[in-house]
């Protein structure tokens, strides 16, 4: 028997996963297409959105609002409890000998990866590229810069700027943790998470810190990045595994 159908039989359900990643792939593609041509086909729609939430007089008045406040900041907090939790269990430890069930080396490294490539780097790069005013800065709501659409290169803007929407990446990160997930319950997951990162992104749009098209071209754009990291990592997880699992053998 060869190695590759060695792996094949020990890890049944890893090669299923990686099916089902490159299935969706097009499907993520053809996502991310359409939502881009959408909303430059239809720009006024992001001025409509957040319009509702801005008044003459007292602009986004939701800024104020300390729930909403508190649950922006939970979502700048849990990337990086999620990312510290990730590193501590990478790195091999004689602690890590007391878990029941640890997690696998490479799911790890997959969601590293995917937080340092996508609301990390990835979106500031996107941000500093197009130059995009975010919404409150726009002379519509009061500041002094042009309203531009989607993927425009423009220079409204210098550093931090709107698109794509870096809360909206980072929400929708948590959702790569379904990797983790016991495959019966990946469904609930991505459901009840899902509702909890989407309420996190358009809580943004809310305080008109971004456009809706920022929040939903971040989605999109970090729907594709997953399933072609996911791709990438499952199919060398035996050689992944492997290597950690040597190097805490050897700690």
């Amino acid at each position: 028997m060869s190695v590759t159908d060695l792996n094949r039989v020990q890890r049944p359900h890893a090669k299923t996963v990686e099916d089902k990643a490159r299935d969706l792939l097009p499907q993520a593609l053809i996502l991310l297409g359409f939502v881009s041509v959408f909303f430059a086909a239809v720009p006024e729609l992001d001025l409509i959105v957040s319009r509702f939430f801005w008044e003459p007089t007292v602009g986004f008045g939701f800024t104020k609002d300390s729930f909403l406040i508190a649950f922006r900041d939970a979502n700048r907090v849990l990337p990086w409890v999620v990312v510290g939790i990730a590193i501590a269990l990478l790195i091999p430890s004689p602690f890590l000998r007391y878990l029941k069930n640890p997690p696998a080396p490479h799911k790890l490294l997959f969601v590293l990866t995917f937080f340092a490539a996508g609301p990390g780097l990835g979106v500031h790069l996107i941000k500093m590229l197009v130059g995009r005013a975010r919404p409150k800065a726009l002379e519509e709501f009061g500041g002094s810069a042009l309203f531009t659409p989607p993927w425009e290169l423009t220079d409204q803007c210098v550093r931090n700027c709107s698109f794509i929407s870096g809360e909206a990446a980072s929400g929708f990160a948590l959702l790569t943790l379904v990797v983790f997930v016991n495959p019966r319950y990946s469904t609930r997951y991505l459901a009840a998470v899902g509702i909890i990162a989407a309420a996190f992104s358009f809580n943004r749009v809310v305080f008109g810190a971004h456009f809706l098209s920022d929040v939903v071209i971040a989605w999109s754009l970090m729907f594709v990045l997953a399933v072609l990291l996911w791709r990438l990592f499952s199919q060398n997880a035996p050689q992944i595994d492997a290597l950690f699992t040597s190097e805490a053998r050897r700690t």
